[in-house]
């Protein structure tokens, strides 16, 4: 069943330490926080109750890790992001919930009240806390996939370049670098201590974090450091479209674009990746679609 989900031991192993590292830390925070205020605790219990805690968020971590990815900041706009994730936040922590109160039963029934007591228990005292968790999870993977490796459409792994630090870099970036109109034709990224030109033809779309750009490609993802606006200057508006603040996409790769209620529009690249456009620059898009 793992192998079908893509996911390996050693990601299994590892979740299984994380989530026993969460139930031994809290666990034992509780029981020293009755300690210091003069309350009877047990460890043994505080550590188990937390431990089945943790268990209860493994099995629901990789669901949660695909759901942050398929509907991440980039692709909605932080407005939707937070509507989405505060309703999948409540989902996920009541089915959490459900599967710790299950486990918990199951090694040790409850015998002074009934299931159904124990997770409306549950509810009132712990839902707010998972509801934390969950967009600990969230934001943990969503700055990952921002500065470390993501994979592709295709499954294969990404190239991610070294953030620049020489000026030369840039200045082979302030020119045309061969292109006759005297917009970039090429860009050049440092990578492991070499610099890598990547034609501007090969990027798909562009996002930007800061002074950083994050440049992917058909291969993979490159780390640029370069303002989206200094960038959008550089690169053929006959080419390349911004569709918000955070994003530009080269034209030839958009397949679809779908009209949304509040003036908007959703962006289906070729490969499949969806973004979502602002209001503020819905008349590139409309340029884009009388052209």
């Amino acid at each position: 069943m793992f192998d079908t989900l893509n996911i390996d031991r050693r990601k299994l192993l590892l979740l299984g330490a994380v989530w026993t590292g969460f139930g031994l830390f809290f666990g034992t925070q509780n029981y020293v926080r009755d300690l210091y205020f003069g309350r009877h605790a047990s460890l043994p219990g505080y550590i188990i109750g937390w431990i089945f805690c943790g268990y209860s968020w493994a099995v629901l971590t990789f669901p949660v890790l695909r759901f942050a990815r398929r509907f991440s900041l980039i692709k909605l706009g932080w407005l939707q992001f937070l509507f989405v994730h505060i309703l999948a936040a409540l989902a996920f922590s009541l089915v959490q919930l459900g599967i710790y109160l299950t486990i918990a039963s199951l090694i040790e029934p409850a015998r002074d009240r009934s299931f159904l007591e124990f997770y409306e228990f549950l509810l009132a005292n712990e839902l707010q806390s998972s509801v934390l968790v969950y967009f600990a999870i969230v934001s943990v993977i969503s700055v990952y996939d921002r500065f470390f490796e993501i994979r592709t459409p295709s499954g294969s792994k990404p190239i991610v370049g070294e953030i620049q630090s020489h000026s030369y870099v840039r200045d082979m970036a302030d020119g045309t670098n061969g292109h006759s109109n005297g917009f970039l034709r090429r860009i050049p990224v440092k990578e492991n201590g070499k610099i890598v030109l990547v034609d501007a033809a090969e990027v798909n779309w562009l996002e930007s974090y800061g002074n950083y750009l994050f440049l992917h490609t058909t291969r993979g993802k490159h780390i640029y450091r370069e303002t989206m606006a200094a960038m959008e200057a550089k690169l053929d508006p006959s080419h390349f479209v911004r569709i918000r603040r955070s994003a530009m996409v080269r034209i030839d790769q958009i397949r679809e674009l779908h009209p949304t209620d509040n003036s908007e529009f959703e962006i289906v690249l070729m490969n499949g990746t969806t973004l979502s456009s602002t209001r503020r620059y819905r008349k590139n898009l409309e340029s884009v679609l009388r052209s």
